[in-house]
């Protein structure tokens, strides 16, 4: 059974993210919906304008499992022992404890364009699973 985490983050510069205890990478372009990297993934959303927006995170997911929106991003994510940091690193992030390893990962956004709302599945592997 999944353990569900639901934050509710400030999108400062339209943006939220996944990651490892490492710095987030830059836009190259300012147009990508999505920025993924080893141990970090950054996610367009709606403009802080708008106001917050809500990361729910499902650790020990299946990744077949229902989730609202639309799929965004299906690769894997790697985290070396601390865990993972999910929001805005500008704003506040929140701790969320994961096993070190390679991890699969899925993400739903709602609505697809603007994101105010993101589904994370994660799949815990055991390391050198």
């Amino acid at each position: 059974m999944a353990v569900i985490r639901r934050f509710r983050v400030f999108p400062l510069y339209q943006q939220v993210e996944i990651r490892d205890d490492v710095d987030r990478p830059l836009w190259e372009t300012g147009e990508e919906r999505v920025l993924a990297f080893a141990q970090c993934i950054v996610l367009a959303s709606r403009s802080d304008l708008c106001g917050e927006v809500e990361i729910e995170v499902r650790v020990g997911a299946d990744l077949d499992d229902q989730a609202g929106g639309q799929p965004l991003f299906d690769g894997e994510l790697l985290t070396t022992g601390q865990g993972i940091l999910v929001g805005n690193s500008l704003t506040e992030l929140h701790h969320v404890g994961l096993p070190i390893g390679w991890h699969p990962v899925r993400i739903y956004a709602e609505p697809p364009s603007n994101p105010a709302r993101f589904t994370v599945l994660l799949e815990v592997r055991p390391v050198g699973g």
